[in-house]
């Protein structure tokens, strides 16, 4: 009984404050949280190149990639958005903060790339940093086209009623490495690179604001 209750329980951290985890509050965002699904697919990915096929977890491993894309580009719409509205942005397209949240309601990639072009474009950036970039771009239309809902990586079975569906009616042998090695590039890009950027795009529109109030205007 004593190796079956150790086969099923997790081993026990060496020290008793690694046992505490620490969530929520002002610091926790859409960016934090594709940090995490980032992390935990990288980690099953060298697991699974490194331990050899498991046919148990690249699906799963898809997902966590997939989720950490979605929420990156998120955060990439909102920051994106506040940005332009404190560039005086006031055209046509409603991006108030309550917009947004209706907007988000999707886990479509490419409505989201699509929203993040738009927002990009409105930008005091290079030409060239107005949209996403053609790989990158590449890579979201393939993860679209792969799975456009959010439930394709997620679930066996797709859909309710009569109109679910095997979310993989066909037996495949694919190179999963190939995918994998692709998505956790552009993973890491759009969650490191461009929000990198565009925290720095930020950072200098609050320093610009706070000099000019220093100086009366």
């Amino acid at each position: 009984m004593d190796e079956a209750e150790d086969r099923l329980s997790l081993p026990r951290p060496r020290w008793s404050n690694h046992e505490i985890a620490v969530w929520g509050g002002a610091r926790e965002d859409d960016l934090a949280i594709a940090h995490g699904y980032l992390k935990v697919a990288e980690i099953a990915a060298r697991h699974w190149i490194a331990r050899g096929p498991n046919d148990y977890l690249p699906i799963p491993i898809l997902y966590n990639y997939r989720h950490s894309i979605e929420l990156s580009l998120k955060w990439l719409i909102r920051t994106a958005a506040r940005c332009a509205l404190r560039d005086g942005y006031c055209g046509a397209e409603e991006i108030s903060p309550t917009k947004l949240d209706e907007r988000l309601r999707t886990h479509n990639i490419r409505k989201l790339a699509d929203c993040l072009n738009r927002y990009l474009a409105l930008l005091d950036l290079p030409t060239s940093e107005q949209r996403i970039d053609p790989e990158s771009w590449k890579q979201l239309n393939w993860l679209d086209s792969e799975d456009a809902t959010g439930e394709t990586f997620r679930y066996a079975v797709v859909g309710h009623g009569p109109k679910s569906a095997p979310a993989r009616p066909m037996q495949q042998n694919v190179n999963f490495y190939e995918q994998v090695n692709e998505l956790h590039k552009l993973a890491h890009l759009l969650c490191g690179g461009y929000t990198s950027h565009l925290s720095v795009y930020e950072d200098y529109q609050m320093e610009f604001i706070e000099e000019m109030r220093a100086a009366g205007y």
